[in-house]
This record gives structure tokens, C-alpha cells and sequence, in this order.
């Protein structure tokens, strides 16, 4: 399956990591994309500088970066009502993809994690992922950020939690029911063609 065309060009990048060579790394992968306008900077403060003076498509910041950690940054981002960039999509880089840490920048209001370290190919999944399929971004007491939820099963009781949430149909009985036997009977001829 090829990936979608996405055009680089005329997006402004901010790559946030106090490791030059990992920045330099990002950027590099960038560039191959097609961007011409990347940034770099090394700490929280710097991010924040540079948001209020100029206008960045995405950010792209590490987990751990100095001093307050991305998590922090990103929830401080997303907390300022006023702030210019509240709704820029954030991918947070991490090299610890276990799940409570990808809960933690979940929660803190990040569109996507990306693991360290990561290849040019992940890399452009993520961007595509957030540029292809934008969340809407919700604003509560408790969670600032796009929807946490990636995909709706279906709500408990068929009502969601959220104003917005519909309530999900359910479709009228078309004809009896089958018999238990007869599910066992569809699972068998299934398992049968299966082992053929």
C-alpha cells in the first residue's frame, strides 16, 4: 500500500530535542520529505519563544526535552486559551514507547507519539496520520487536546459520554433468530475451510 503525497513545502517545522545530533537527524529526514522550513531548538523556553514569534505548522518535540519535559510543554500549550498555537498538532518523540508512557503524552494533549529511534518511513506515517485524519479537539476541565479516541466501537448502552456524541441506531430484527445449533454449524464449516 503506498503512503499518501503530502506536500512539505510550504510547512513550518519546529524540531525540539537538546540533542543536536538527534535534531539534526530530524531535520535531515524532513528535508528528504521536500520541507524547506525546518527549526531547531533545545529547550522548553525556546519553544515557547519561538511559538510567540512565528507561526509554526508543527511541532515535533521530545518526551524528555529540558525543562519541563514535552508532556509539560505540550499540556501548557494546550491549557493557554489565548495562546496562538493552542491547537498545533504536537508529535511527541520518546525512547520509552511502553504504554503508560504513551498514556502520559496521550494525556498531556499530543496528536501522536513516535518511538526513538525512529526511521524516515515512521516518521512520515505519523505526519500523515495527523494530517490525514485530524481530530477534533476537545476542550474540557480535565483534557485540552484532539480526541484521545481513535476510533468509536460503539458507546456503552448506545449513548456516548459527550454533547456532541450521537446516539447510535439499532436496527430492527429482520427475521428470527438462529439456533445454536446453527451458529455451531457456521463456525465449523468456517473451521473446515480454514484447514483445507
Amino acid at each position: 500500500m503506498s503512503k499518501p503525497p503530502i506536500n512539505f513545502n510550504d510547512m513550518v517545522f519546529l524540531v525540539a530535542d537538546s540533542s543536536a545530533f538527534f535534531s539534526r537527524l530530524v531535520h535531515g529526514i524532513l528535508r528528504s520529505f521536500g520541507s524547506t522550513k525546518v527549526l531547531e531548538v533545545r529547550s522548553t523556553w525556546d519553544v515557547l519563544r519561538t511559538l510567540s514569534s512565528r507561526n509554526i505548522d508543527v511541532l515535533i518535540c521530545d518526551l524528555k526535552l529540558p525543562p519541563h519535559g514535552g508532556d509539560g510543554l505540550v499540556r501548557a500549550i494546550r491549557r493557554k486559551t489565548d495562546h496562538e498555537h493552542r491547537t498545533i498538532p504536537v508529535l511527541l518523540m520518546t525512547s520509552d514507547p511502553r504504554e503508560r508512557t504513551i498514556y502520559r503524552a496521550r494525556d498531556a494533549g499530543a496528536n501522536m507519539v513516535v518511538a526513538k529511534p525512529l526511521s524516515p518511513a515512521n516518521l512520515y506515517d505519523r505526519l500523515a496520520w495527523i494530517a490525514l485524519t485530524p481530530r477534533q479537539f476537545i476542550d474540557s476541565p480535565n483534557y485540552c487536546g484532539p480526541d484521545r479516541r481513535f476510533k468509536i466501537e460503539g458507546w456503552p448502552n448506545g449513548i456516548g459520554r459527550r454533547k456532541t456524541d450521537q446516539v447510535a441506531p439499532i436496527a430492527a430484527e429482520t427475521g428470527p433468530a438462529l439456533e445454536q445449533g446453527d451458529i455451531d454449524n457456521l463456525f465449523t464449516a468456517a473451521r473446515m475451510g480454514a484447514e483445507q
